[in-house]
């Protein structure tokens, strides 16, 4: 069972809107997903999941097509940074 470490804060915690627009407002460079891992609390693998789901179209599509338009996660944040952003690269959320 994996545990919260000293060094990641904020691991496991829910991400806020506000994180997710942050997270997607930088381009995804490996010196962009370090500087905000040490800034958020999180691990850089946890950004890059972030990341590959918001830029690959068919993750997040599957995962859009199986959610209620009522539920709050980090797929439902992803697709609503993207719209607010103009991220057009990979699915394009309705």
């Amino acid at each position: 069972m994996r545990k919260k470490s000293e060094k990641l804060p904020r691991a496991f915690e829910r991400y806020s809107q506000q994180e997710v627009d942050l997270i997607l407002s930088l381009v995804p460079t490996y010196a962009n997903v370090r500087n905000l891992a040490k800034s958020l609390g999180r691990s850089k693998d946890a950004l890059e999941v972030v990341y590959h789901f918001a830029y690959s179209g068919k993750w997040l599509k599957r995962d859009l097509g199986e959610m209620e338009k009522h539920q709050d996660n980090i797929i439902t944040k992803i697709a609503k940074s993207k719209k607010k952003l103009g991220i057009f690269i990979g699915h394009e959320p309705k």
